[in-house]
Parts: structure tokens; C-alpha cells; sequence
């Protein structure tokens, strides 16, 4: 369980920093991509892991590398399922901010 939530704790940090560090162009979909589907192999037995809450804050924050996910997505079902998801952006970053501000299990 320790490991599950460093894991998790260490994806959503990676999360924001390519939301802050990648510029909002098609050029850095690719890097995106490749998150997600990192992402979607995190060991999660007892967390859900907050996949509607991340594509919600690409699509709030990063329109242009949404819409090309969206795109692609007519070729990838794992992107087209992702793509579908959405909730409110101010409830997705403060569940995202407090995986990330948790206190750090086993350190």
C-alpha cells in the first residue's frame, strides 16, 4: 500500500509539472501520450486512480493538446475513453492537489 501511494503521489507531480513546464501545442501531445499511458499502469489496489480528474485539467489547461488527443483518438480506443472523460476543473485540481500534498507514506 505504501508503494501505491508514492507511486500515485510521484505520477500526479509529474502530472503538474508537464502541465507547467509543456507548452500547449501539438508538438507536445507525444509527451502526453506517453504519460497517460504510464499512468494507466500505476499499481493502484485500494486508490482509484483520478484518471477523469487528469484529463479534465489537460482539456481546462492545455485545449490544443487536448483537441489533438481528440484527434488521435479516432484511431486509439484507450484515447477515445479518455478523451470522454470530464468533471468540474476546480473539484479535478483540488483532488489532484491533495493526492500531491498528502503526507508521504513510508519515508
Amino acid at each position: 500500500m505504501r508503494r501505491e501511494t508514492n507511486e500515485l503521489k510521484m505520477n500526479v507531480e509529474k502530472f503538474f509539472l508537464l502541465l507547467q513546464n509543456y507548452p500547449d501545442d501539438s508538438q507536445s501531445t507525444l509527451v502526453f501520450v506517453r504519460f497517460l499511458r504510464a499512468f494507466l499502469r500505476t499499481n493502484t489496489c485500494k486508490e482509484v486512480l483520478p484518471t477523469i480528474e487528469v484529463m479534465t485539467l489537460i482539456k481546462e489547461h492545455k485545449p490544443t493538446i487536448f483537441h489533438t488527443l481528440k484527434r488521435l483518438s479516432e484511431k486509439d480506443s484507450m484515447l477515445a475513453i479518455l478523451t470522454g472523460l470530464s468533471m468540474d476543473s476546480s473539484e479535478a485540481e483540488n483532488r489532484l492537489q491533495s493526492i500531491y500534498e498528502s503526507k508521504e507514506v513510508g519515508r
